[in-house]
């Protein structure tokens, strides 16, 4: 039988769930609940089990990682530096394919080897050598490039907010992304790439000057309650800015009338694993303040206030579906 990706590639989102499937497997820890839920992730869709058949056919190299890899990726601490790289290096070999082995490779190598990295679910502070401040989303990296000449932040992955400070020595302040420059001109502002590679910038205090890569003449500054999207070709127009935009830096996620796939979306990048959410209840409205430090709390809270159910399979597969009827809840049937 051929299955869609196997003989050629397999996706890099794919191939980490299934080398995290291929970990727990392999752990010897497994419940016969958690050996269903790996049958069903197989049977969900074909990729996942091109996936696993890649998994299968290079199973010999997989054995025969070094032990200090295998042992840090089996045992290291879950949100650990050092099992991040041993489980990205093992979904490289899943991916196989030498293109998307070498891109990946790229992006990953870039963050893995970062001068600052926050795992997921953390959320990270550090000063800076002038005396500022820059604060790690989730499962972001940067790199610090300060010299006599300029101050700058690289934006690897992810999202950022950043307090900048008087200079002595009167150098500009720069984050680079992908799409382009953030200049600061005094200020506290944040910087989010998204996956559709444009880049989200918002001001808190003070002011930036925003500069497209391939749109030098199109720049554009942002004051104090704004905020933009700008790609390598484009700068868009100032719109205002969410009042709640740098919540997540205190360990909230606040929202009003969010769309719930969109929350989910929000809430997964802050949990390991697939969060995932049924297209028959997408359109709900969530509103409220949640902490991140406990997803699993504001997934229970999620069921009690609106008419979903939390399935959990493993602890790295969770779907959010339609309440059932006829399930008791707060003493009533619904």
């Amino acid at each position: 039988m051929h299955f869609p990706g196997s003989a050629d590639k397999v996706e890099p989102a794919i191939a980490r769930q299934a080398v995290q499937w291929w970990m727990e497997l392999r752990s010897g820890q497994v419940s016969a609940a958690q050996h269903s839920a790996w049958e069903r992730w197989r049977a969900a869709e074909p990729a996942h089990e091109a996936a696993w058949q890649r998994i299968e056919s290079v199973a010999g190299q997989l054995a025969a990682i070094p032990s200090p890899l295998a042992k840090a990726a089996l045992s290291a601490a879950p949100q650990s530096r050092q099992r991040r790289r041993s489980l990205q290096l093992l979904t490289l070999l899943v991916v196989g394919n030498a293109s998307v082995l070498l891109a990946s490779r790229s992006a990953s190598w870039q963050a893995w080897n970062a001068d600052h990295v926050a795992a997921i679910g953390e959320r990270p502070s550090w000063v800076l050598p002038d005396g500022g401040r820059v604060t790690l989303n989730s499962g972001s990296a940067i790199n610090l490039r300060f010299d006599a000449e300029r101050r700058v932040l690289q934006l690897v992955r992810g999202e950022i907010l950043v307090q900048t400070a008087k200079d002595a020595l009167q150098r500009p302040f720069l984050v680079e992304t992908s799409a382009g420059t953030v200049r600061a001109l005094g200020t506290r502002f944040t910087v989010r790439e998204h996956s559709d590679a444009s880049v989200e910038v918002g001001v808190l205090q003070g002011a930036v000057e925003l500069r497209a890569i391939d749109a030098p003449a199109q720049l554009r500054v942002l004051q104090a309650g704004e905020a933009a999207r700008f790609t390598r070709t484009q700068v868009e127009a100032a719109a205002p800015l969410d009042v709640n935009a740098g919540a997540w830096a205190d360990g909230m996620l606040v929202v009003a009338q969010m769309r719930l796939d969109d929350f989910l979306a929000e809430l997964a990048r802050h949990r390991r694993g697939r969060l995932g959410c049924d297209p028959a209840i997408a359109g709900l409205q969530v509103s409220g303040a949640y902490p991140l430090a406990d997803t699993d709390r504001v997934l229970a809270a999620l069921s009690s206030a609106l008419p979903v159910e939390v399935h959990t399979y493993t602890r790295l597969w969770v779907s959010v579906k339609p309440r059932r009827t006829g399930v008791w809840a707060h003493g009533k049937k619904i």
